[in-house]
């Protein structure tokens, strides 16, 4: 019997390892935030500081910038289609942003490493969220590599969400999904 927890023990800590090592491994910070002469990353965005004006590309080819936002709230969210609590809190999310049209945008940026397991997982949510997806207040992005997570924000681990207020200002890092809708609405409300 106590075979059987070694086993799952060790099948466990190989899952984790591998899970960490494939995570982890192809991430290189993005050239256009680097230091012209160092070539080091610059230094993780804090609360209180204006974010950086990066651009992505949505899954129909539009490029968007931070700059497009100015004016209104941002809930920016790194999140993949694997990991368990990016999944549980991507429909609070989409909530929220079909409860403020005007005054918030959701960026959703998946660190998937293939488009195509985002794009089925994105299927399964607009099914279910049909109406929040309709806005123009949601906006879906695939990270390659990771480069604004990691390379701007300095993220490493899933979900992690960043608010930004209507000034560009960061005011809020959230790692992890300890939270619900209403936490979130009165932190919107805050900034």
């Amino acid at each position: 019997m106590w075979h059987n927890g070694v086993i799952l023990a060790v099948t466990l800590a190989v899952g984790f390892g591998l899970t960490y090592m494939l995570d982890f491994s192809s991430a290189a910070p993005p050239a256009q935030m680097a230091a012209p002469d160092s070539g080091a990353a610059p230094p993780p965005i804090k609360a209180g500081q204006q974010t950086p004006d990066f651009s992505f590309v949505t899954p129909d080819g539009q490029t968007r910038t931070m700059q497009d936002f100015r004016g209104r709230k941002v809930v920016l969210n790194f999140w993949a289609s694997w990991c368990a609590p990016c999944v549980k809190e991507f429909p609070l999310f989409l909530e929220m942003a079909q409860a403020n049209p005007d005054t918030v945008v959701f960026i959703a940026l998946s660190s998937d490493f293939d488009e195509s397991a985002m794009n089925r997982f994105l299927d399964k949510m607009r099914a279910q969220h049909k109406q929040a997806f309709s806005g123009e207040n949601v906006l879906i992005a695939l990270d390659k590599n990771s480069a604004i997570a990691r390379g701007i924000f300095q993220t490493f681990r899933l979900p992690e969400t960043i608010l930004i207020d209507a000034q560009g200002v960061m005011r809020e890092k959230l790692v992890g999904a300890d939270w619900d809708g209403d936490d979130l609405e009165e932190m919107l409300r805050k900034i």
